[in-house]
């Protein structure tokens, strides 16, 4: 049997097909049983392993019966009968006792050239009588028990498929099993039989044919051809060919793209050179148009257009259309449904096709594409995979246009796909050798790359590229060079950088020629003011508008008017917050989605001075809006800060889960985009929303978080450094360590008025200073800091940091016995709360009124305030309210412990041993020992008897 392209395999052995081989069995078996002719047909995609599959029958269910194979070949379609000549009589070995001689060999050799030649058409007749002696000859060959295979019948020629059919309709009254192999797509006769059986009556019993289909092999089939290819490498190769064996084995051996095409992807990798022989002769007696039209769809993508054929071949586009069906029925290549276009079968045939092309041919073939899709209007990025092909070509004339390409291309799909945006500018500018000529191509190209890799997060790239290109820009009318200072001064910025950021902005900002635009200048001063904000020394004296700017209501003004707001609400200078918050918001608002979208810090700063004016409705729509925009256009680099403010929202607004989740996710893009400074604030906020969570391993680890942030961000003078320490300082308090977190209030603030803190939160941080006073049993400290926190609040003038500052005032008459006095200003606590959103906190007031009220004997009021205390913990996620309610309201000692170490307290006073709580609150005896200690020194006891006493004495909650 001639070797096929399944041959292409070094593996001797063979996998799968037993269901079928088990058919070519039963089929054998049939044929002797009977004593009668069964027609087999095995069919198949090329390469799918027929002529392999009819061997190992042959060798494995009819070793003990003579069989003949004959091979048709695409040269020899001229010779009669080739097939059967081939089986019976041009050199084939006898196979198994298969009777040779006068009888069969030298007579079927007479009877076959006594055929006329193809031009001279028999008649009906005389074609007849020719049929029947074949009929006989093949009957007495076959009268003992014959399986005769004919192969690769595609390429047979006329008068061995007249033969054929002859056969099929006057079967041989002989035990004569025949095997007919082929490609059903390219007979051009098919043959009389309907389509495959179907699998579930592939056992039911053999009549007069049967039709066995090869379907691709699966991959635990296909591993064991390959045992030495990487099990990562096979699974790729796998997906490109389909589980098609012969394709799999004329893929090269060196490791390939995971691509669907490797001939894009590495232009180096080749066929073996068996593999392409067999291909060839496929194509190998193709006229010149239609040989033309199939190597120049090797070059162009799949599907393709005729037209487009046309103009790569060099041929009328009438002939190309002709040629495109010729070839696609002689499935070569093959009509998409649907559409008027082609694609080759198979992608390795592609290959092949490409590798038997001239490269030279290539090269102007490929510039021909490339030009007849500018000329045709073909979208950039169509254009840009033939300007990537071309310039991987050994041709350098055609550089310059293909460096246009590729540019235009990659600003087109910069939003979709930016990683394929950054590999054509990098092709781009290794295409433009550093000559004097080029420099400025060079660093255009340049600019554009370090712009979409620091939008796509590689911020130490961008930063690299811009610190070399960026001087080399002249200054210029148009104010590029300003907007690629911004830019460089944005990446500096993010990576931490606040003073370099500041410093070649203002330089930049102070040389800006008087006839540049408007943007630059919008830019530079942004990056002065967020620089400032997060140095911890925002910025007086920004412009508003800049001179020149006609409209004044673009997003670039928006984002410095935003930058403004926020730096003013900094300051506590609220009214200029929000007149400056509202214009910058009305801008915003105005835009469509196109053009606020290369904006998320102006979304990011206007939804922070929402927040910190407590307008939480507009923060959310503002940082939603934002977070939408650059999750579709890909921005790593605003992604960060949008995930974190955000963050921000849910916890003021008492969602704690939610909060936790945007805080990891920004952790996890700030890692990705090598920001240290933003990775601080998420491990920060994290911590924040964890310790106020309250499970029961959060106080841990929001302390370990908060720390993890405090180690990156030591600078208290910037904000992610007090940021870091001020989420230290309440998992430090939360988790019974109320000097410490003093300490760190205090060192964040710079002094007792804390005033390096932003003066919207004082109020808050006061309150904070207050809950860790009395927790240490210090309540005139403590009522000294709840009056720092009124006087706050009435400069700041904010329902919400009001409530904090009557929330402390509550606690520490709650504390000093004076009830009636805490019970007003617990209840004005928890409305301030609601009217400022802050729903965890107004739970936490709840929980200090419902406790206030029971201690004044108000039940009614109690058990409503209780109610609604735990509703909303419920809807926040938190266990603190919970444990709140239960502890009661006494002296110095109770104030000292914190909401946990109460619960172990009031557990351990039930008699419970230290396992038993550990396995109720799901912590080790050993947790619980480490707690009892820390119980024991706060309440002055020294025993568990004498706990039980102490608890027994201050609980009365369950009276």
């Amino acid at each position: 049997m001639t070797p096929g392209l399944e041959s292409a395999s070094t593996s001797p052995r063979f996998v799968g097909r037993r269901p079928q081989l088990a058919r070519i069995g039963r089929a054998q078996a049939t044929v002797l049983s009977r004593g009668r002719q069964l027609v087999c047909e095995v069919v198949g995609e090329p390469g799918i392993g027929k002529t392999r599959f009819v061997r190992e029958a042959l060798e494995r269910c009819v070793p003990t019966v003579p069989w003949a194979v004959g091979t048709c070949a695409p040269d020899e379609r001229g010779v009669p009968f080739h097939v059967f000549r081939h089986a019976f009589t041009e050199g084939q070995p006898l196979r198994r006792g298969l009777p040779g001689g006068r009888s069969t060999g030298e007579t079927w050799a007479e009877s076959a050239a006594a055929v006329p030649p193809a031009p001279a058409r028999a008649s009906d007749a005389r074609r007849f009588r020719t049929y029947q002696l074949a009929r006989r000859l093949i009957g007495l060959a076959a009268r003992d028990g014959l399986v005769l295979v004919l192969d690769d019948l595609h390429w047979a020629d006329p008068s061995s498929a007249g033969l054929i059919a002859h056969l099929l309709r006057y079967p041989v009254p002989a035990p004569l099993l025949l095997v007919l192999v082929y490609r059903p797509r390219q007979m051009a006769t098919p043959m009389p039989f309907g389509p495959p059986d179907p699998d579930e009556h592939a056992d039911a019993e053999l009549t007069s044919h049967d039709r066995i289909e090869l379907r691709p092999l699966s991959l635990a089939e296909v591993a064991p051809l390959h045992p030495h290819v990487d099990p990562v490498e096979l699974r790729a190769r796998y997906d490109l060919t389909g589980g098609n064996p012969g394709y799999l084995a004329a893929l090269p051996g060196d490791p390939t793209s995971n691509s669907a095409d490797p001939i894009r992807e590495a232009p180096g990798a080749r066929l073996s050179d068996a593999a392409v022989a067999v291909l060839r002769r496929e194509w190998t007696d193709l006229p010149s148009v239609e040989l033309a039209c199939l190597r120049a769809g090797a070059i162009v993508d799949a599907p393709f257009a005729a037209d487009l054929l046309a103009e790569v071949a060099q041929v009328p586009a009438s002939l190309a259309v002709e040629a495109g069906w010729r070839l696609a029925r002689l499935d070569l290549i093959r009509h998409v449904p649907g559409t008027g276009r082609f694609a080759f079968r198979h992608p390795v045939l592609r290959m092949a096709v490409a590798q038997d092309t001239d490269p030279a041919w290539q090269v102007e073939a490929c510039a021909r594409a490339l030009t007849a899709l500018v000329d045709l209007g073909a979208p950039p990025a169509d254009r840009a995979r033939y300007a990537e092909r071309l310039l991987a070509l050994p041709n350098g004339r055609w550089a310059d246009r293909c460096v246009d390409v590729l540019c235009r291309a990659a600003q087109e799909i910069r939003r979709e796909t930016p990683d394929l945006a950054i590999r054509w500018l990098r092709l781009a500018l290794r295409a433009l050798r550093p000559t004097a000529g080029l420099t400025q191509r060079r660093h255009d190209v340049s600019l554009a790359l370090a712009q979409i890799t620091g939008e796509a997060g590689d911020l130490a790239e961008s930063r690299a590229l811009l610190q070399e290109i960026v001087p080399l820009f002249p200054a210029d009318p148009q104010g590029r060079r300003a907007q690629a200072v911004a830019l460089w001064a944005r990446v500096e910025r993010l990576l931490g950088n606040y003073a370099e950021a500041a410093a070649i902005s203002r330089r930049e900002l102070a040389a800006l020629p008087a006839c540049a635009g408007p943007t630059g200048g919008y830019r530079l001063a942004t990056e002065i003011g967020a620089a400032g904000i997060l140095a911890g020394r925002p910025v007086a004296g920004l412009p508003d508008a800049l001179t020149g700017d006609l409209g004044g209501s673009g997003a670039d003004r928006a984002g410095l008017l935003a930058v403004r707001s926020l730096a003013a609400a900094h300051d506590g200078a609220l009214d200029d917050a929000r007149g400056l918050l509202d214009a910058g918001a009305r801008i915003v608002d105005s835009l469509p989605d196109r053009d606020v979208r290369d904006h998320p810090d102006c979304l990011t700063a206007l939804g922070l001075t929402e927040l910190y004016l407590e307008r939480q409705a507009d923060a959310v729509r503002h940082l939603d809006r934002g977070l939408t925009l650059v999750r579709a256009s890909h921005r790593d680099d605003g992604l960060c800060q949008l995930l974190l403010g955000r963050s921000q929202v849910a916890y003021h607004g008492g969602q704690l889960t939610t909060a936790i989740g945007l805080a990891t996710e920004a952790g996890i893009v700030a890692r990705r985009i090598g920001s240290r400074h933003l990775l601080s604030f998420a491990l920060a906020f994290e911590a924040e929303a964890t310790a106020w969570r309250g499970g029961l391993r959060d106080d841990d680890r929001a302390v370990a978080l908060a720390r993890s942030a405090a180690g990156i961000a030591t600078d208290l003078a910037t904000w992610c450094g007090r940021t870091a320490a001020m989420a230290l300082a309440t998992a430090a308090l939360l988790s019974g360590d109320p000097a410490t977190c003093a300490e760190l209030v205090r060192s964040a603030g710079g002094d007792s008025r804390l005033s390096r803190l932003q003066t919207t939160l004082r109020p808050m941080w006061y309150e904070l200073l207050c809950a860790a006073a009395l927790a240490a049993g210090e309540v005139a400290d403590a009522e000294r800091q709840a009056r720092l926190a009124m006087a706050e609040a009435d400069q700041v003038g904010l329902p919400g940091q009001r409530g904090f500052a009557e929330s402390a005032y509550g606690e520490v008459l709650l504390a000093r016995g004076e009830v009636p006095a805490a019970l007003l200003h617990l209840e004005t606590a928890a409305d301030l709360f609601r009217a400022g959103g802050m729903v965890l906190r107004r739970s936490l007031a709840l929980a200090s009124l419902a406790r206030a009220a029971e201690a004044a004997d108000q039940t009614a009021p109690a058990a409503r305030a209780r109610r609604r205390a735990l509703e909303l913990a419920g809807w926040c996620g938190t266990e603190r309210v919970g444990l709140r309610l239960a502890r009661p309201v006494g002296p110095r000692e109770v104030a000292a412990l914190t909401d946990r170490e109460w619960h172990i307290a009031r557990l351990a006073a039930t008699g419970a041993t230290s396992r038993l709580i550990g396995r109720q609150l799901n912590i080790s005896p050993r947790t619980v020992e480490a707690h009892l200690t820390r119980i024991y020194r706060k309440a002055g006891v020294a025993s568990r008897s004498a706990l039980v006493a102490w608890v027994a004495r201050l609980d009365d909650t369950d009276r």
